[in-house]
Parts: structure tokens; sequence; C-alpha cells
């Protein structure tokens, strides 16, 4: 009997994505313009059927309005469901959820503040894919081998991490609001626990003690071990998202301290080879033989890189002129392409915001929204095929030029999922048929051609390799002409 191999190759894949329109309203007691309105959501997966994964959410708006001149902020909560269609998803899948606020707008009428979200969630899942082929056929018939490599998922983690930090904060009397956004910076296996590191990057709109309006930026950094069946080698995929967070000033002590709650989840792929059969001839028999297609994919450790997209925004004709940057709120990054070209990393998409200000000469405050189309090559190489990007937007510097003309700096942190696969057409199995009637020449001759392998001539003389090399001094690969021989047995 033929010996057989069980390949499981994995692939951790986006596998769809679904938008929700999420809607929020809240009473507001003054009339009041809107200056800049920013969301963030959290989703968590509900029911997972065949074809079909159900989530529900929770949108916090945060929107910074201005009555009477002071700039107040204006939180409003919306829960909603919905559900990620696609054929990938079968019964008990394990889907991870991340969404992404792409679109925000605020209004007030008649005494309630209604705000708008988009809410983009992508759906990854591992996608199993399991061959069954021919590791060595029966003696008699000949096999060409290729060795292949591939991933198979050997673990999934999640859990819950909470972060704290507390910061000098003087001439700070109020916070107005906040924000935090996570990221993986590094993400590795040891035997028995997978290891996560990253930071918590919050953004907090501070009111001080004469009443203006500040910004400042608070990076906590993380390390979360969780125990998983891996070890030293497996490569590991993680993402984070903050499903909660707060920042608090501390009457008396000049400071704030901030406190965020991150769900982590990890998966773990462990590598392995495996000698498969491409092809087979027999000298004696016909071949009965069954063909499958394979697809293994590989991965490459988890990378994140940091870079900057910067660009001037003019503030048109008919807006109050700009003399002092208060704050930057409801900042994002979203990615319209990526991909892999000439072994670099390629993103394109925009980084948007508002920027809040103030007009000197009227003593009044505004706001501009921006958005900063970006294309660049990122500053990493990779042999890898394939990339899924997740981009978070981790700093934003803005200054005035000319009263008239905004330069703005974004730090953007890109985390990157590599891989690459590879097509094989492999034996799935093999026996003997009709027994082949034997040459009436005592020599079979064949010639050469040029990068001939040694498989590929020992089947044009329908005898074993080895008997090929025992007969011919010639050596694989061939470089075209060579006169090969098979004495035949009667």
């Amino acid at each position: 009997m033929p010996e057989n191999i069980n390949i499981k190759s994995d692939e951790i894949v986006w596998i769809a994505r679904g938008q929700a329109v999420v809607e929020a309203r809240q009473p507001i007691n003054s009339d009041c313009k809107v200056l800049s309105a920013s969301a963030t959501a959290v989703t968590t997966p509900s029911e997972v059927f065949a074809g079909e994964a159900r989530y529900v959410g929770k949108t916090t708006f945060d929107c910074m309005v201005l009555v009477d001149g002071a700039v107040q902020c204006v939180t409003a909560v919306a829960e909603f469901s919905d559900k990620i269609t696609a054929p990938q998803i079968t019964a008990g899948t394990a889907v991870t959820l991340i969404p992404e606020v792409i679109n925000v707008e605020a209004t007030v009428e008649g005494g309630t503040l209604k705000a708008v979200a988009v809410v983009d969630t992508a759906a990854v899942a591992v996608v199993d894919n399991d061959y069954a082929c021919i590791a060595q056929p029966d003696e008699g018939i000949y096999a060409e081998k290729r060795t292949l490599s591939y991933c198979t998922a050997c673990a999934d983690a999640s859990e819950i991490v909470y972060v704290t930090d507390s910061v000098g904060a003087p001439k700070i009397s109020d916070v107005v609001c906040s924000t935090s956004r996570a990221i993986v910076t590094g993400a590795e296996a040891a035997d028995g626990e997978i290891k996560v590191s990253g930071a918590v990057y919050t953004f907090v709109a501070v009111k001080t003690d004469d009443g203006t309006i500040s910004h400042m930026r608070i990076v906590t950094p993380f390390v979360k071990s969780m125990a998983a069946p891996v070890h030293d080698g497996d490569v590991v995929f993680a993402y984070a998202h903050v499903t909660d967070s707060s920042a608090t000033p501390i009457a008396g002590e000049n400071r704030i301290e901030v406190a965020a709650t991150v769900r982590l989840n990890a998966t773990a792929l462990t590598s392995a080879t495996a000698d498969v059969v491409t092809d087979v001839f027999c000298a004696d028999n016909e071949i009965l033989s069954t063909e499958q297609a394979l697809r293994c994919v590989t991965v490459e450790p988890l990378t994140t890189v940091i870079d900057t997209v910067d660009g001037q925004i003019p503030i048109e004709a008919d807006r109050l002129a700009a003399d002092n940057v208060l704050c930057v709120t409801g900042t994002s990054c979203t990615l319209t392409s990526t991909k892999i070209e000439n072994e670099r990393v390629n993103v394109e998409g925009v980084v948007s915001g508002d920027i809040i200000y103030y007009n000197a000469e009227k003593n009044a405050v505004d706001a501009l929204a921006f958005r900063l189309p970006f294309a660049m090559p990122l500053a990493n190489h990779t042999d890898a095929t394939q990339v899924t990007a997740i981009a978070t937007v981790t700093d934003v510097n803005v200054k005035i030029r000319r009263e008239s003309v905004f330069d703005i700096k974004a730090e953007v942190a890109f985390t990157l999922m590599l891989s690459s696969s590879e097509q094989c057409e492999c034996i799935a199995s093999v026996e003997k048929g009709e027994q082949l009637a034997r040459p009436d020449a005592s020599v079979i001759i064949h010639i050469a051609k040029e990068g001939e392998t040694l498989w590929q001539a020992a089947k044009a003389l329908c005898c074993s390799p080895e008997r090929v090399q025992q007969q011919n001094s010639a050596t694989a690969p061939y470089s075209g002409g060579e006169r090969l021989i098979n004495f035949c047995n009667k």
C-alpha cells in the first residue's frame, strides 16, 4: 500500500467586511455650533452560522461644540447589531471582528444633537485547507517529489488587559474629552505562552486654568503574556482594540490619570514542511492516478512600521484666520490600497481629523476638517507576496503658516500581516493498471532537451532514475543534446 501524508495548511484571512450606519441623539439645552465629531466603536460576535456571523456593537460619539463662546464636549452612545456574510464562515468558526469608524457627522436641530457614524467591520478568521497526498507510491511506481512549506494554526488566545497611567498636568482644570487607541508592536511565542507587547495612545482635550482648550498625548506601553499551546519559533499575529477608556484630573495634584480596557486577540501558527508526490510513472504498468491542487501559505512575523504623513490644508477666505491651534480631534487613518511592489509594502489612504483653532481679532473659536491623502512605500523590506495592514494614527502635530494655512504632520502606525502562497498539483492517489507491452527494441535512445531533469529523462526512457544514472555518464540537469541510452531487459 502507498504511504499517505496529510497536510493542514491554514491561513489568516480577512474574509469579509460589513458596514453599519449608527445614529445617536442627545438633547442639548443651548444653541450651539458643532466644531468636530469623532466616534469609537466596539463590536462583539454574537452568533456564527454557516455563511454568516452576527455581531453586536456600541458606538461612542464625542462632539465638540461651541456654546456661548466656550468649548464643550457632548457625548452620546448608540448600540447596534448587524451581520457579515461570507461562504468561508462555517458553524463554529472563531471570528475576530475589527471595527473602524470611517465617517462621522453631527448636526444640531431643534434642541437635539444628532450624530451619525459609518462603522466598517472586518471579519478575520483562520481558514483551514486540508489535503491528503501520496508520500510514497507502491514499489515499481517511480515518483517525482517536491518539498512544500506551509503553516498550521496551533493556538488562539483572547484576553482583556487593563492599562493605567498617571502624568503630570499643571494648570489643567478639567478634561473635556479623551480617546484611546492601541497598537501591537510585537508578538512572539515561547514554550507554553504568547507574549504581546504594544502601547495605548490616549489623546486628551483639556481646559486650562484660564478657560482655554489644549490637548495632550499620553503613551502607555503594555506587555501581556497569555497561556497557549505554542512553542519557540511559532509565528503569532495579534490585534489590540480599546473597548473602554477614561481620563481623570486629580484635584490638587496637577496630574491626570488615564485608564483603558484593551481586548487582545492572538493567533499562532507553526511552520512545517512535507515532501509530496507531483508526478508518477511505471515502466511495466499503466498508472491510474488522481490529482489535487494544493495551496500552501507561509507567514512572516508580525511587523509594525511607524511612518509620517504630512501636508498642508488652506483656510478658505470666508473663514476665520488662525492665530493659535487649540486641539486636534477625531483623527483617523483609512487605507484604500495595500500591496507589495519590489519587496516593499506600498500603502495608500487618507488621514483625517478636525482642527479646533482660535482667532484673536474676533476673539472666537472655529474648526476646520482636514483630509490628507497619501501614497508611499513603507520603510521595510519583505520577501512576502501578500499583505494585510491596519493603520492607526498615533500622533498629529499642526502648525500655522501665514494665518491661512495649516502644516499637518501625522504619525501613523502600520501593523502588517505578511504572507506568501504556493500553488502545487500533487498526486492524491495512485495504483497500477494493466501491464504494458514490452518494447521490441533492445535499446531506447533519448536526446535530452536543455534544462531537462533526471526525472524527465527517466520517464522518456521508461526506466528508473537510478537506471539512467547507471547507464549514462551525463548528469542532470542536462544542457541539451545529450544522447541518453536505456539498455532494455528482455
